[in-house]
């Protein structure tokens, strides 16, 4: 059984500027979250995309405003150390929760 855990999101919205991308910082916002491992499977067809996964977890988003979270958000967990970075997400609007894959950053 996977309990519901405090989790904030940190979004990283920015714009085009002379046709560079400049990332800001968005307000933080909290969620409640149930925190999953990720399967072999799971790391192994993300791995193929030649990103090194740190850490990797599974989280389902249970509340806010969940068509406002992105694949460029960070996440922090209490309890858990380090911020994690949005790897894959899905977020379909019929849904009444969001699935995202997250890898801790490296320093």
């Amino acid at each position: 059984c996977f309990e519901s855990a405090p989790a904030t999101r940190t979004p990283k919205p920015g714009s085009y500027v002379d046709g560079k991308w400049v990332g800001t910082i968005g307000t933080p916002t909290l969620h409640s979250v149930t925190i999953q491992p990720v399967s072999e499977k799971e790391i192994d067809s993300l791995s193929k995309g030649g990103e090194r996964l740190v850490d990797a977890r599974k989280i389902y988003v249970n509340d806010g405003d969940l068509y406002s979270i992105s694949p460029s958000d960070d996440w922090t967990f209490t309890g858990i150390d380090g911020t994690f970075k949005t790897v894959k997400l899905d977020n379909r609007p019929w849904r009444n929760y969001c699935k995202a894959i997250v890898s801790r950053k490296d320093d």
